[in-house]
């Protein structure tokens, strides 16, 4: 029986390492419609990104059979900030608006008038990821803080809205890392349905 038990952690070890999580693929249905020029922006401040610790791409935790942490990265291979930037100015594009991506350092107060400059864009919608982490042993969990902020071409701060919490996202006993990858991307939707959903966001962005 200890035996078995042992083999079982080995394998398990084994389907823990090298998992990547699709976010350039989910497909949200914002609330927002309009047809104003919408420059977007993701800035990943993570702690542990900022300080080097994890790279941009790193997105979670994969457990093996003896609880020994993997790095979880993005399927895409960019940084997670650029494919939530990505997806988010594709579902506004759904939408009606012109949308497109800027980037923004990891690190600093972004420009919002420069940014607003380069896309040409009436409004920039910059979203700061404080938190964002699944960590998966049998059951998948997912921490998470980030908040969308709209201003207009001048800078001004037009709406806020800030989720954050820690979610059980279920599990599986024979395939953990087979159930985070499809419970995170789900979940993923969700958490930027939510965060766009809120009325001032919607109205600044009309």
């Amino acid at each position: 029986m200890r035996q078995l038990v042992v083999l079982l952690a080995f394998i398990s070890a084994g389907c823990a390492v090298g998992n990547k999580h699709s976010y350039s693929v989910a497909r949200p249905e914002l609330a927002p419609q309009g047809t104003r020029a919408v420059a977007v922006a993701a800035q990943d401040a993570r702690s542990y990104v900022v300080s080097g610790e994890k790279t941009p791409d790193y997105v979670g935790t994969q457990r093996g059979g003896f609880g020994n942490p993997f790095n979880v990265l993005t399927q895409s291979g960019k940084p997670l900030a650029e494919d939530l930037a990505s997806t988010v100015s594709e579902s506004l594009a759904r939408k009606g608006f012109k949308s497109t991506t800027v980037k923004v350092s990891v690190s600093g107060t972004p420009n919002i008038r420069a940014l607003a400059g380069e896309a040409k864009s009436e409004r920039v919608a910059l979203v700061l990821i404080q938190e964002w982490k699944s960590d998966t042993y049998q059951n998948t969990s997912l921490s998470y803080d980030v908040t969308v902020q709209v201003y207009d071409a001048a800078g001004k701060k037009l709406a806020e809205n800030r989720i954050s919490g820690r979610d059980d996202l279920g599990g599986s006993a024979w395939n953990p890392p087979s159930h985070a990858r499809s419970a995170i991307p789900a979940a993923y939707k969700k958490k930027l349905e939510d965060l766009f959903s809120a009325d001032a966001v919607v109205k600044s962005l009309r």
